[in-house]
């Protein structure tokens, strides 16, 4: 009897953990699968316009390139620097959270939006990116990735499925992990995801989360913006003359405004906030950017912005 009632035992012990293992891993997959319930353009407000987003010039197998000149405030003080944004379509692997080397069947497109900053500052620079990634169809924030980095040290941010996990290495800021709030809308997206409005009728206010490319997180909660539109005709940048839609941010004291041209795809021509930061557009294009890392490429970036 024992000897039968062990074998016995033991497969029940297995069958219940492969069961466990089989619904882990289901809960597992889900889980991955599931970009969190982030607001879509059109929970947003507004009456967005995404036909932009579907346009087929994001299918010619190229990227957005563009790099401005910057004056960037920090110390209290406006430094010159660069920025290079990168806009393009890629397909989504849900199950990874990253790239698909190609399209799949579970799959969708997003957009992803680059956004590079190296300013020097005294004997040290930083160099900063964010990589915002969100649905071609719907506008919905998929993942967000940060880092800045200088002399004094390294901070990180993560956004993935619906949770925002943070590690600084000040004082106060620390390691973190939180809900991100569903209808916020993240600052660092925002040369992308405005263009809904360029055409479109922007919502009279917005929650903006703060910009995680600085790399400071002294308040991780999103702040409500008032939010106006209005043309700007012959808006002169170093590219050249353009018409242009403003799409202006107020909080308090605090004003965020992004100039896009008024055609399509809305090329972000120009950005000003309240401390006197500016970005100033200098060159675009659409590129195969990834091809362009031998020696005498930068030929390319306007003199004056080549580091």
């Amino acid at each position: 009897m024992v000897r039968t009632a062990r074998p016995l035992l033991s497969c029940r012990r297995i069958t219940v953990l492969v069961v466990a293992t089989l619904l882990g891993a289901a809960c597992g997959r889900s889980r991955l699968a599931d970009p969190g319930d982030l607001a879509t353009a059109a929970e947003r407000g507004g009456r967005p316009d995404a036909t932009w987003r579907h346009d087929a010039l994001w299918d010619d197998g190229r990227a957005e390139f563009c790099v401005y000149a910057v004056d960037w405030r920090r110390y209290g003080n406006l430094y010159p620097g660069r920025v290079l944004t990168v806009l393009v379509k890629e397909p989504w692997a849900p199950d990874l959270g990253v790239k698909a080397d190609r399209p799949r069947a579970d799959g969708f497109d997003v957009l992803k939006l680059n956004l590079v900053r190296d300013v020097p500052t005294g004997i040290y620079t930083y160099h900063q990116t964010a990589s915002v990634y969100f649905r071609r169809d719907s506008g919905s924030i998929v993942k967000i990735a940060a880092t800045s980095s200088e002399a004094c040290g390294i901070s990180t941010a993560l956004l993935e499925h619906g949770r925002l996990e943070t590690h600084s290495y000040f004082d106060g800021e620390g390691d973190r992990d939180l809900a991100f709030p569903a209808g916020a809308v993240p600052e660092d997206g925002l040369p992308a995801l405005l263009r809904d409005y360029v055409r479109g009728e922007p919502p009279p206010a917005l929650a903006v989360f703060p910009m995680l490319l600085m790399g400071r997180y002294p308040s991780l909660a999103p702040v409500t913006y008032a939010v106006s539109q209005r043309a700007l005709e012959g808006l002169e940048v170093p590219a050249g003359r353009f018409e242009a839609v403003e799409i202006e941010l107020r909080a308090g004291d605090r004003r965020l405004a992004y100039a896009f041209e008024a055609a399509p795809p809305f090329r972000l021509l120009r950005f000003r906030m309240s401390d006197g930061t500016e970005y100033r557009l200098a060159k675009a294009e659409r590129l195969r950017y990834w091809e362009m890392h031998a020696p005498g490429d930068e030929a390319w970036l306007p003199e004056h912005l080549r580091q």
